[in-house]
């Protein structure tokens, strides 16, 4: 639901062979299905699903046994065309979500709500990125309850549980955990640095004597079952 596996757009892998290695990597942590989710202000947005029939040839030459749709990561400041929240939006006719980014920038976080509410009034059920990496989004007051109350949903990384991220965020991701506000769990994987860690997280989930399971699939459609859409305005 969040990895950034198309090579040469973002952050995630440079070249065409270590998007193929780290495909890999998620097929030896248990993946069968990645929605590929660049940051959409690094990537034409248009050009994603030629980029995603075009990785998916290369899968398929490899005789990698992923699964791949086209997605992205969006983000408060990088206005979209909504032909290009088409493109990057999740689920079927009726019930369709977009992975929005809680900002890790707090000069970000200012305008995060009005766009929530703008992408809501388009009729978008939101499932928010990492929000255990955005300290404001936390706070008392800061508004997580609200977005929470308006139908979103919360998608925690793999990365934080393992505390890739570091102390804070991985306290504040079990913490989300044991609340049951979270419903989905991803790896936000970007490379060999940042590789897929989803059979990690379900170990220290387990250990903790919770269920991973429900929290790691999406379905054929690439539906989120538990999101609720906010109908649009008018």
């Amino acid at each position: 639901m969040h990895f950034h596996l198309l090579p040469g757009v973002d952050d995630g892998p440079a070249t065409l062979d270590q998007s193929l290695r780290l495909a890999e990597a998620a097929v030896a942590d248990g993946t069968g299905t990645v929605v590929c989710t660049p940051h959409v202000e690094l990537v034409e947005v248009g050009t994603l699903p030629d980029r995603v029939h075009e990785l998916d040839a290369s899968l398929r030459a490899a005789g990698i046994e992923l699964s791949i749709l086209a997605g992205g990561e969006v983000r408060v400041g990088a206005p979209m065309t909504a032909a290009e929240l088409e493109i990057v939006a999740q689920g079927p006719p009726g019930r369709r979500w977009l992975l929005l980014e809680a900002p890790l920038q707090e000069a970000l976080f200012g305008d995060f709500h009005a766009y929530a509410d703008e992408l809501e009034a388009q009729g978008y059920g939101l499932l928010i990125a990492h929000p255990e990496r955005c300290a404001p989004l936390l706070e008392p007051g800061g508004g997580l309850e609200h977005r929470l109350s308006r139908g979103a949903r919360l998608q925690v990384n793999a990365s934080s549980l393992t505390g890739a991220h570091g102390p804070r965020e991985r306290a504040a991701g079990f913490a989300l955990l044991a609340s049951g506000r979270v419903s989905a769990i991803a790896s936000d994987a970007h490379g060999a640095d940042r590789p897929p860690l989803l059979s990690a997280a379900t170990t220290l989930l387990e250990q903790r004597g919770m269920d991973a399971a429900p929290m790691l699939r999406l379905s054929p459609a690439g539906q989120l079952p538990a999101i609720n859409l906010v109908p649009a305005a008018g």
